[in-house]
């Protein structure tokens, strides 16, 4: 079993992979944190496909995050080499992945 951290910085509006699971996929927690001055309206899921969402994989929605404001989602479970995924309204949102590889 190995340790798992990755991260994106995420720009306005548009999806990006947080990281990807092992070969034999693995179970993570992931922290968000909005540093921007407004408020900003998260997406969070699971895919096979580079950040591209899964809808029946999609874990939130619409999620609002004031300034400063940060949440932890686990856990998260996701098979062979899947991307954990995210998206933000607003840029100078991170979304960072820790766990471990099966």
């Amino acid at each position: 079993m190995a340790v798992k951290i990755s991260g994106v910085d995420l720009s306005a509006n548009t999806t990006a992979n947080i990281g990807q699971a092992g070969s034999n996929g693995g179970t993570y927690t992931v922290h968000i944190l909005n540093r921007s001055s407004s408020s900003a309206f998260v997406q969070l899921g699971v895919g096979d496909s580079s950040a591209t969402f899964a809808n029946a994989q999609k874990l939130l929605e619409n999620t609002l995050l004031a300034p400063d404001e940060s949440i932890s989602f686990s856990p998260i479970v996701a098979g062979a080499s899947d991307y954990i995924i995210g998206r933000s309204t607003v840029a100078s949102v991170n979304m960072v992945m820790m766990g471990h590889d099966e």
